[in-house]
């Protein structure tokens, strides 16, 4: 195992499966995904978590950076996890799963699958639009952090939230949102039921927008926002490693019919269509 910056990588050698790229959240920073990670570690694969730019610091720190410096990262982390030879995976939390819905997007010839857990890809905050103008007269806000089922339990984020970065995260819902057609790996979405940070719609929207195949839901009935930290999280890291495992010998088996979605439970209401426009 390697830290840099509160980074962590598992690399087992040639005997390993296949890699996972995973992907933290919003204010937050690897150590939200590490015990997800040390199970897919357990379970024979690869991970590489990066550190995003902003991350990982005070929230002043976090206002200059931009989604575009975030992708960056992310993109920069799978060449390394493309360069250890064996099939690759992203997964994220929350804002790291719309990072890697964007990395499907651009980059899904070198993806074998994606597992999301509570991504966003939109939010129903009634003034988030102003958020380009407010930043100027509400440098930040509170923390969003630390929603978790689990009483004992605390995410690490920065002290409070950014309105620049915020600003800066709904530029890439837009840019990410309405290229969701062109995601077509096979996907894997975990979402809680009760979440005070990310809609659960959202994950619906996701669904609807996609063009994979293969696409299965799970709903999370115990945990809130950071499931990987939560009740939920074994029922979460089981499944990972279940559809990495289908989609390797799916793989090695070679061609076959495509297969359904499985049906999703309506998680938060009806499922809302994908906007489709220009953006900014």
């Amino acid at each position: 195992m390697t830290i840099d910056s509160e980074e962590f990588a598992f690399d087992l050698g040639p005997e390993a499966k296949a890699t996972m790229l995973l992907c933290h959240g919003f204010t937050s920073d690897p150590a939200s995904v590490l015990p997800w990670g040390e199970h897919l570690r357990d379970a024979g694969f690869n991970v590489i978590a990066p550190l995003l730019p902003g991350h990982g610091d005070t929230w002043q720190v976090l206002a200059k950076a931009t989604w575009q410096q975030w992708y960056a990262r992310l993109e920069e982390a799978l060449g390394e996890a493309l360069a250890l030879g064996r099939p690759v995976f992203a997964g994220g939390l929350s804002m790291g799963g719309s990072l890697a819905l964007r990395l499907a997007e651009l980059r899904g010839a070198d993806l074998a699958g994606l597992v999301l857990v509570n991504p966003a890809i939109f939010d129903e905050k009634p003034h988030g639009f102003l958020a380009p103008v407010l930043r100027y007269v509400m440098p930040s806000v509170p923390a969003i952090g630390s929603d978790l089922n689990k009483p004992d339990v605390r995410e690490r984020t920065t002290a409070r939230t950014p309105v620049a970065a915020y600003a800066s995260l709904r530029k890439l819902w837009k840019v990410t949102r309405p290229e969701l057609a062109r995601v077509t790996v096979p996907l894997r979405i975990f979402t809680s039921a009760q979440d005070h940070v990310v809609h659960p719609r959202n994950s619906a929207v996701i669904r609807a927008g996609v063009r994979s195949k293969d696409v299965e839901s799970t709903v999370l009935p115990r945990s809130f926002h950071v499931a990987t930290l939560d009740y939920d999280a074994e029922t979460i890291f089981t499944g990972s490693v279940e559809f990495m495992n289908r989609q390797l010998a799916k793989a090695r088996s070679g061609p076959e019919a495509p297969a359904s979605s499985a049906p999703e439970a309506q998680v938060g209401g009806a499922p809302e269509a994908p906007t489709r426009g220009r953006n900014d």
